[in-house]
């Protein structure tokens, strides 16, 4: 009777089985990990995709090499004084260009498409800000790239096939114009949270949509369209800037590299940039440079000389911001517009031209300076201001950005001399050697000498 019993009990078990499926007979719920949820909230999506544009923008790649290339910085050993010999190869890139594309830009992405599926478009308005000023910094760098066929995951093309800079920069102005709808949508379902920039603030994320829109179209030439965005930017306070952590964990990229890592001693500050600084006793000096011995000393561009100012506290301390944007740029933006326009107005240049050099002292030194400013910058009138002085004091300003690279190659200022026996000034980055290799679409690159299309 009992095996009769067990028996059956056992065809029982077999028949529910069959009848029930593996599915409703296991827990569904067995393999999934606590620990890692495979889907993220868009407050903790948003943190992360600004800490990891902030640290790519200010960081070796971005800020170091272009620094290096503008003189503001000479490398004086292992990579950083190839760099300085205008040598960058293409696994130099790879990090960086894999860096953008995985952290940053695929965050924003998510977060525009999971803002859309949630009715929640102030969370879309600060991803497409951060999007479009990932994409600006990239294609000012690279030129064309992929846009269309990207941030597919396993769904997609593995072999992205490229958009062209003109067809980037329409896409930047797109995201920007809409990013500024978003962020003033009445129609939110959930609340927008997790932004360490602005601490969830549309109105400066509005601004700051308009801002980088400005220096874009700045670019483009498209310089009626630049003022009217400046005058829906930043106001004399307003910046856009990630400020990091006191402790080295949490330190800005810069700190990292420059007094962090064993590359500590590869870079100093360049000769040309400290006798610009110092040619008029530059008050930001102190914080954009540290003496040695007493003086403020430059190593020569692409020399081995290692006997120089290392990096002063603005980039090299361990919670120093990266400066995306600011005030001081808005108005060095005008101030060139006003004279590049079809009516030029010189009067109106030069009184931008004296708020962006105030601005940017005051924010650099934390004190006006007004005796400084009145003997060298306030100086300038209608008949005097040029966009050589605009540019050259925009290059002392947006130190530590990519912005002077940019400005350089589109107008020639501030006038460098290249090094001796390196050639000409790189005009841009090569492609990374993952694309080259295993990208049949990424475009064929002969020299870091070719002009970009936004730079013609």
């Amino acid at each position: 009777m009992k095996s009769s019993y067990k028996l059956r009990i056992a065809f029982l078990a077999v028949a529910i089985l069959l009848f029930t499926g593996c599915d409703k007979w296991i827990d569904p719920d067995l393999n999934i990990d606590p620990d890692l949820p495979s889907d993220v909230p868009m407050s903790l999506l948003v943190p992360t995709m600004e800490l990891s544009l902030s640290y790519q923008l200010g960081g070796i790649r971005a800020v170091k090499t272009t620094n290096i290339y503008m003189q503001q910085l000479n490398g004086v050993a292992r990579q950083s004084y190839g760099e300085a010999n205008y040598i960058l190869s293409p696994t130099d890139v790879d990090d960086f260009w894999r860096r953008m594309y995985y952290q940053p830009m695929m965050d924003a992405n998510r977060i525009i498409q999971k803002a859309q599926e949630l009715n929640s478009p102030h969370y879309a308005g600060v991803a497409k800000v951060c999007l479009a000023l990932s994409l600006g910094t990239m294609t000012n760098l690279f030129g064309d790239m992929p846009y269309d066929a990207a941030f597919m995951g396993d769904q997609g093309e593995i072999t992205p096939a490229y958009n062209t800079q003109q067809e980037i920069y329409t896409v930047i102005d797109d995201l920007l114009s809409q990013a500024i709808t978003d962020l003033g949508s009445t129609t939110n379902i959930i609340a927008l949270s997790g932004d360490i920039i602005y601490t969830n603030n549309r109105t400066s994320w509005i601004k700051a949509a308009y801002a980088v829109r400005a220096r874009y179209a700045l670019n483009k030439k498209d310089y009626a369209n630049a003022l009217s965005y400046i005058g829906n930017s930043f106001a004399a306070t307003d910046k856009l800037v990630f400020t990091f952590g006191t402790s080295n964990s949490e330190s800005g990229p810069m700190y990292q590299y420059a007094t962090v890592s064993s590359y500590k001693n590869d870079i100093k500050m360049c000769k040309t940039f400290i006798d610009k600084l110092s040619a008029t006793t530059d008050p930001r000096r102190t914080f954009f440079a540290k003496t040695l011995g007493g003086a403020y000393i430059g190593s020569p561009a692409g020399s081995e000389d290692a006997n120089a100012s290392t990096l002063g506290t603005y980039n090299n301390s361990a919670a120093a911001p990266v400066v995306l944007s600011s005030y001081a740029e808005m108005q060095f933006i005008k101030a060139e517009c006003l004279l590049r326009q079809a009516t030029p107005d010189p009067a109106g240049a030069a009184a931008a031209y004296k708020a962006a050099v105030a601005s940017s002292v005051l924010a650099v030194t934390g004190a006006a300076n007004t005796a400084w400013l009145n003997t060298n910058i306030n100086i300038e009138d209608a008949t005097t201001i040029t966009i050589e002085k605009i540019i050259g004091q925009k290059y002392l300003a947006m130190y530590s950005t990519v912005v002077p690279y940019d400005d350089y190659r589109r107008t020639g200022f501030p006038i460098l001399t290249s090094v001796a026996g390196a050639g000409p000034i790189p005009s841009r980055f090569p492609y990374p050697q993952t694309e080259i290799s295993y990208n049949p679409n990424c475009p064929v690159v002969t020299d870091n000498n070719q002009k970009l299309w936004i730079f013609q």
